[in-house]
């Protein structure tokens, strides 16, 4: 099944990227954007194999939509 996770990319003092997913409590650090979201994923697809999809996804909802919404605060 696919998921739609949200995401937050932070760029770090040091200059890398960390990519986090808080739904499933996975984070990850590259040295570009491209390279964190890569870790990331792979990092859940590991969890996915030793926790069971279930047990991964279980605050997921599969039928969800991701957006982003930018709020400026006055």
């Amino acid at each position: 099944m696919k998921y739609k996770l949200p995401v937050i990319i932070t760029k770090l003092e040091d200059g890398q990227y960390m990519a986090n997913c808080e739904t499933v409590n996975a984070v990850a650090t590259g040295d570009i954007i491209n390279e964190a979201v890569t870790y990331l994923q792979e990092g859940i697809e590991d969890m996915v194999a030793e926790f069971g999809e279930a047990k991964v996804f279980e605050k997921v909802n599969p039928n969800a939509e991701v957006q982003v919404l930018e709020v400026v605060a006055v």
